[in-house]
């Protein structure tokens, strides 16, 4: 009985080291990235938009030092039409950033109104680069910087240029790439392209290539990264301890993990967060530069600099339909910044206040939930 019992003690042992050394279907999962490191990513698409926004703000920011800009060279880099690049590769590009903007209705910036600000922005320094005052376009300096406005104080390039962050970077990360017709179980997941990965895996990774990050960026590298447009942008955010990059970072790799792996809840899950997170970059970095015209306000170039970056990146939480403000909140903080020209509001900072400022900031810190950081970022 004792050799029986010690037999089958023996099997049992044996049988479960066998089975302990067997890989499990767990164990043989992939694990999700801590950088965007996946074959076949390709959002060269976007790095070109990327560019191409890059050579537009060269272009408007010649006002800046006594040199006008040029309309025609402005509405054809907009539009990539007549070959307006020093890049040869962008005139030859199929992409362009005007194909892309938001176009669709209620009361943000959309293709129109870049265009006539670069009309505007042509217009005004054709005739003439004084001083600014309020009330005459021109050029106002503080120390080494100059920065070109309009009579109300507003400065297109500012404006366009952080606008069009949001009216396509933004706009096509929020609701096109993470949507649906991008990313849904309609889209094709099977079939793979060299360089480029499925359909929907190439979705994914053009959303990543309009944030402007690079593949290893982490929430403890942020600093030491050469980063563009939004990416750089929300380190606004971190530095004031919200981990805005990281978080992200975390939801873009989530999601292409996600999708390689054909996990369609996480990858869900991952695009509703995505676009919660990437609007906080909006909101701090808006903050951001109430505070910074807040704390200039005396100093005229300072301080219209920095409310016209402000107002841009306000304007900017319009395009996303998920978004946690309010429309009704959204034209009360845009309100600070505007006036009503016969039921036209337009952007005009002539009457802006250090106490409209801060009710600004006030009800964006409440909407978002940084009251306890507010006056940090």
């Amino acid at each position: 009985m004792k050799k029986h019992t010690l037999f089958l003690l023996g099997a049992v042992v044996f049988a479960s080291s066998c089975t302990k050394d067997e890989p499990t279907p767990e164990d043989t999962k992939p694990t999700q990235p801590a950088t965007y490191s996946f074959t076949n990513v390709d959002y060269s698409g976007q790095t070109a938009r990327l560019d191409m926004l890059a050579e537009l703000t060269a272009e408007m920011k010649k006002p800046n030092t006594g040199v006008a800009a040029d309309e025609a060279v402005m509405l054809n880099m907009f539009a990539n039409e007549n070959s307006p690049f020093a890049d040869g590769t962008l005139n030859s590009s199929t992409k362009q950033l005007k194909s892309k903007c938001y176009d669709g209705g209620g009361s943000p910036m959309t293709v129109s109104s870049f265009e006539y600000y670069m009309t505007r922005l042509a217009s005004l320094s054709n005739a003439g680069m004084g001083a600014w005052a309020p009330g005459t376009a021109g050029i106002a300096t503080s120390g080494t910087k100059a920065y070109f406005f309009d009579e109300n104080g507003v400065e297109y390039t500012q404006i366009i240029e952080k606008g069009l962050m949001g009216a396509v970077f933004y706009y096509q990360i929020a609701e096109t790439y993470t949507r649906d017709g991008k990313i849904g179980d309609a889209v094709d997941n099977e079939t793979v392209t060299d360089g480029k990965g499925t359909d929907m895996e190439h979705h994914w990774d053009e959303a990543f290539g309009y944030f402007g990050g690079t593949v290893d960026l982490t929430e403890a590298n942020y600093a030491d990264q050469s980063l563009r447009y939004h990416a750089k942008y929300a380190k606004k955010g971190s530095d004031a301890g919200l981990e805005t990059v990281g978080n992200v970072m975390y939801q873009f790799i989530k999601g292409r993990y996600s999708i390689s792996n054909k996990n369609y809840t996480d990858r869900d899950a991952a695009a509703e967060q995505l676009r919660k997170d990437y609007e906080l970059i909006m909101a701090t970095t808006a903050i951001h530069y109430i505070n910074g015209s807040i704390a200039d306000f005396g100093d005229d170039a300072l301080r219209n600099h920095q409310i016209s970056e402000a107002y841009a990146f306000v304007v900017s939480l319009h395009y996303n339909a998920d978004k946690s403000i309010s429309d009704t909140d959204l034209e009360e903080v845009k309100d600070f910044f505007r006036v009503d020209m016969g039921g036209h509001k337009i952007p005009n900072f002539l009457n802006v206040t250090v106490a409209t400022l801060n009710q600004a900031k006030d009800k964006l810190s409440t909407v978002y939930g940084l009251d306890a950081v507010k006056d940090t970022i």
